[in-house]
């Protein structure tokens, strides 16, 4: 759906931004605060979700069969939202949508084009830079991945329900799925659908920053779900994009909460809803355990010198002596040393607390 107003993150009226009501915020995991080339535009390692000045939500009005789907009304129309769901060469389900001035509509993908809110691009591990005339071609991540639906009813203390849909509208406001796309009939002569790789979901099963117990330090994770093209909520599929559906569970929701995961094959979204993020730490109080951390002079448990856990983006460089290192399979904390190394194989050590062999990576605070 092309955007009639600016993209919420590269706006430049920031104080017009402190009035708007808040959703939430989408996460991409493995950046820790920050794409490798930098935040540009669409494409950043974070996008916020705010309330827009128009509503541009739709909802399902009514559906139909035709034997051209590509010649119908609907489809021409660039001005209608709807879905295509082709049964085969000679029948399709047309599915119209209808304005939702209760609604707004956000839009995630690997496509650049103007429906798309979030540009999100495959996650290489280790944080690294993909080769740019490699990425579209090995992409798994769909153009149009998926739509979020959240209610404008919300006020500014309360939560607006934000809802997550596999697959976008395109430029033209459709949303295609081809002959060999997963697709079944549902009640009242309906039809619904998944896309190729799907959209996966897992909610956490206890509070994601620990506001039910405080005494509880970790959020209990769920189960993955995926969710298809009208919001419904199914078991996994044998694969990734097997052509059997999983089983349908209908007493689960794709209505996001607070600690959300949102996998769209190549990258995982973490949603924090606004309600969330105002219990959550700040970076003041994160930094205050580091502070807390150091000041409690931390020992190598193998060289026994001093070590010191930097702050993020830390203009203070730490001592080579004094900078902790993590063993990533078994999770012990040691200084930097140079013996233990398995063979000829670089960056592997074996721990000379518990003896297992792992990578080491430098140990700094997150964001």
């Amino acid at each position: 759906m092309p955007i009639t107003q600016p993209h919420p993150n590269v706006s430049g009226d920031e104080i017009q931004k402190d009035e708007l009501l808040k959703y939430g915020e989408l996460v991409i995991l493995g950046y820790n605060g920050s794409l490798p080339q930098g935040d540009k535009g669409r494409r950043r390692s974070k996008f916020v979700l705010y309330r827009r000045s128009k509503p541009n939500g739709v909802t399902k009005s009514k559906h139909y069969v035709v034997k051209t789907p590509q010649t119908s009304q609907a489809i021409l129309d660039t001005k209608q939202h709807s879905i295509s769901y082709t049964l085969n060469r000679n029948q399709a389900v047309i599915v119209e949508y209808q304005q939702d001035d209760t609604t707004d509509l956000f839009q995630i993908g690997r496509s650049s084009e103007s429906p798309i809110d979030f540009v999100v691009m495959d996650t290489i591990p280790g944080n690294k830079v993909q080769d740019p005339s490699k990425a579209a071609a090995q992409s798994t991540i769909s153009r149009f991945a998926c739509r979020i639906i959240s209610s404008r009813d919300g006020g500014p203390d309360s939560m607006s329900p934000v809802t997550i849909f596999a697959a976008g509208f395109d430029s033209s406001r459709n949303i295609f799925l081809g002959e060999k796309a997963t697709k079944w009939e549902t009640d009242h002569q309906g039809v619904e659908g998944l896309t190729t790789n799907g959209v996966l979901i897992m909610h956490p099963q206890t509070s994601f920053c620990g506001a039910d117990d405080p005494n509880r330090v970790t959020s209990e994770p769920g189960v993955w779900r995926e969710v298809s093209v009208g919001g419904g909520v199914y078991g996994l599929r044998e694969s990734r994009s097997a052509p059997t559906k999983g089983r349908h569970i209908p007493h689960e929701s794709s209505e996001l909460i607070d600690g959300s995961l949102i996998d769209i094959c190549g990258a995982t979204l973490l949603w924090r809803s606004n309600a969330g993020l105002a219990r959550s730490p700040t970076h003041r109080e994160l930094e205050l355990l580091v502070d807390n951390l150091n000041a409690g002079r931390p020992q190598c448990p193998v060289g026994l010198n001093t070590l010191v856990v930097p702050r993020k983006n830390s203009s203070h460089n730490t001592n080579p002596e004094n900078q902790p290192y993590v063993y990533l399979n078994c999770g012990h904390v040691q200084g930097r040393h140079e013996w233990g190394n398995v063979g000829d194989r670089v960056g592997s050590k074996t721990c000379p607390i518990c003896m297992c062999n792992s990578s080491i990576v430098q140990l700094t605070m997150g964001m």
